[in-house]
C-alpha cells in the first residue's frame, strides 16, 4: 500500500458532502411531503435538508476538531430548520 499524493487527496476530498446533500434533500422533501406540507414547504425542506447533509458530510470528512465541530453545528441547525419547515402547523 502506498501513500496518496496531495493531488490524489484533493481529487477525492469533498465527495462526501455532495452525497450527503442528495440524501439530506431526499429526506427533507420526503418528511415534509409525508406531513402534508404544501409544495413550497416541500421544496424548502428539501433545500435545507440538502444543506444539512452537505455540511454533515464535510463534518465527518476528518478535517480536524474545529472544522468538524463548526460544520457539525451547521448540519444540526439546518437539519432542525428542515424539520420545522416541513411541519404542517394547525391554528385554531
Amino acid at each position: 500500500m502506498r501513500m496518496l499524493t496531495v493531488n490524489e487527496v484533493d481529487d477525492v476530498s469533498g465527495g462526501i458532502g455532495v452525497g450527503g446533500a442528495v440524501i439530506g434533500g431526499a429526506i427533507g422533501a420526503g418528511s415534509a411531503a409525508l406531513n402534508g406540507a404544501g409544495a413550497g414547504q416541500v421544496v424548502s425542506a428539501a433545500i435545507m435538508g440538502a444543506v444539512s447533509g452537505f455540511f454533515g458530510g464535510i463534518a465527518t470528512a476528518g478535517m480536524g476538531r474545529m472544522v468538524s465541530g463548526m460544520f457539525g453545528t451547521y448540519s444540526v441547525s439546518t437539519g432542525i430548520l428542515s424539520g420545522v419547515i416541513g411541519t404542517k402547523y394547525q391554528t385554531k
